[in-house]
């Protein structure tokens, strides 16, 4: 018997990840991911497929081909595994048959179900079972070890699959240059080398310049950014980015500012604190961080009204901060902001010289919600700086565990540049063409 390999997508992009091991009668699903671009490169938006049944998406290729695997079917899929609350991971998790049961860990089950309740609906996890960490289980024919990971996503895992004698370690998306960069040290003390595929994401290559900035030195860069601008700050940042929502609470604290989160962002944080692996988040609900101030977005505030999420709302009154306390002393505050509040910003005088800090990928300000935002700002006497880091792995962090892990073969997954493979490893490259692999 033998471990047979299907990437059912993932092999020529970014995002839409969807991978199948079957070995004997068991067969599993590693993340059902969302894509975000389609076949032409283009912008990947769901909405375009608006009123399509799940049979429909998938017969025009927007759900992947999985037979058994959708809750239209007799399900013949054991399990599906998710590796972390990023929605090229899980997007399309609603569509899967409800008897069939979905692995993450509880952090990203907590973000996951977050996601649901601000978008306003019902939450895809029917029939989750949390692992934890360090942990081993079995499905089927399968034993399952997860292992944590640094990524841009609280809580992500990578996973190491046995059956028959044979091991196939599943990267998910992971770096080493965040808080977490110790993760991937336990990792690789824990994980034997020698696996027989190693399927690993490769989203910088073609983007890469050398080492990443670190988390650390992104945040000792936000600081002097803070320290040297005389009016307001803000940050556009990921929502659920939480380390890089640590990263400017630690800039906020050493500049002197009052971190100023928006009601997503606190409650997020305060969720999150709450889960495993979150104790030490900046959470707005904590006694012990008394430099946290949450303001309310008036159409997020009356969008959670509308929705019967009102607790959401006055769970953080106590640290509530307006608008109109901010010009009182502009230098003090570090807001929270993003597309989508323009219209609520646009009345605000002393935005004229501040600073806005764009804190994500430079390919999302091509999205017409991004240029509209940041053109808005600037409109407003607000200079736009980028301070990123990326939550991917670079050069040498891959490099590092291919090195670490010595496998026969390296399946690339999640990039758009799976021809460097051969030139960056030197091990056996396995190029599918979203096939199967038989081990």
């Amino acid at each position: 018997m033998s471990i047979t390999c299907t990437i059912h997508r993932g092999t020529h992009e970014i995002g839409g990840t969807c991978i199948e091991l079957s070995s004997g009668n068991t067969r599993i699903i590693l993340d059902i991911g969302m894509p975000l671009v389609n076949p032409d490169g283009t912008e990947f938006r769901i909405k375009d497929y608006d009123g399509l049944s799940g049979a429909e998406l998938r017969d025009r290729k927007v759900l992947p081909c999985v037979e058994g695997l959708y809750d239209w079917e007799t399900p013949t899929v054991d399990a599906v595994l998710i590796s972390h609350a990023h929605q090229d991971h899980y997007g399309f998790l609603s569509h899967i048959h409800p008897d069939i049961p979905v692995y993450m860990s509880a952090g990203s089950l907590k973000l996951v179900e977050i996601t649901a309740a601000f978008i306003g609906k019902k939450s895809p996890c029917n029939n989750t079972l949390c692992f934890s960490w360090p942990s081993c289980f079995q499905i089927g024919a399968f034993t399952i070890r997860p292992h944590l990971v640094d990524h841009s996503s609280f809580s992500a895992f990578a996973f190491e699959i046995e059956a028959e004698g044979k091991r196939i370690f599943y990267s998910g998306d992971f770096r080493d240059h965040g808080y977490l960069g110790k993760a991937m040290g336990w990792l690789y003390r824990r994980v034997s080398p020698g696996v027989d595929a190693l399927i690993m994401e490769g989203t910088m290559l073609g983007r890469e310049n050398g080492r990443a900035r670190t988390e650390s030195v992104l945040a000792s860069e936000a600081a002097e950014l803070c320290k040297n601008t005389p009016g307001a700050v803000l940050v556009y940042q990921s929502g659920q980015n939480l380390s890089r929502a640590v990263a400017f609470y630690k800039a906020a604290r050493v500049s002197k500012r009052q971190c100023v989160f928006d009601v997503y962002m606190a409650h997020v944080l305060d969720e999150v604190a709450h889960s495993p692996g979150g104790e030490g988040f900046p959470d707005p609900g904590n006694l012990e961080f008394p430099d946290i101030r949450v303001w309310y977005p008036k159409r997020l505030t009356q969008m959670l009204k509308d929705k019967k999420r009102a607790s959401i709302v006055q769970r953080h009154q106590h640290r509530k901060m307006t608008l109109e306390e901010v010009p009182k002393n502009p230098k003090k505050a570090l807001l929270f902001v993003r597309p989508g509040m323009e219209d609520e910003l646009a009345s605000l005088k002393w935005l004229d010289g501040g600073t806005l800090i764009y804190s994500l990928w430079e390919g999302y300000k091509d999205q017409e919600k991004t240029r509209t935002f940041l053109n808005a700002l600037q409109a407003q006497g607000v200079r736009v700086i980028d301070l990123h880091t990326s939550g991917h792995a670079d050069i040498p962090t891959l490099k590092r565990m291919a090195y670490k892990l010595q496998p026969k073969c390296i399946v690339p997954v999640h990039t758009f540049h799976r021809d460097r493979y051969a030139e960056l490893f030197p091990f056996p490259v396995a190029e599918l063409e979203d096939g199967c692999l038989e081990l």
